[in-house]
């Protein structure tokens, strides 16, 4: 079995699919209301109950995040912020943010 990507349902998918635009600073693949962004995708499921229990943490990596820090901070006005740049008691130097619909998502420096 291989990973295929992660897709985030949401009531709102344009909205959630311009702030994933601003976070990979790239254009999604667009189909109707599905945004497609490598190997995630924003989706609006129509008639389906979005749950909102957002429970998941979505992990990514950055050679250089407090240039992507500043940069986020700079283009999203109000992103919520759960954790600066800072290193972390395992040794990890990430931060940690929410999109729009609360789901979370930390960035670690890669190595």
């Amino acid at each position: 079995m291989k990973f295929g990507g992660i897709c985030i349902t949401t009531s709102d998918a344009p909205r959630l699919a311009e702030f994933y635009k601003i976070v990979f600073d790239k254009e999604p693949l667009v189909e109707g209301e599905h945004y497609g962004f490598d190997s995630l995708a924003v989706w609006n499921p129509g008639d389906v109950k979005v749950p909102d229990n957002k429970n998941i943490w979505l992990q990514f990596f950055d050679e250089d995040i407090d240039s992507l820090y500043e940069r986020l901070t700079r283009e999203i006005p109000g992103i919520q912020i759960i954790s600066p740049p800072e290193r972390k008691p395992w040794g990890a130097y990430s931060f940690w943010f929410l999109d729009p619909d609360g789901n979370k998502i930390a960035v670690a420096q890669k190595m």
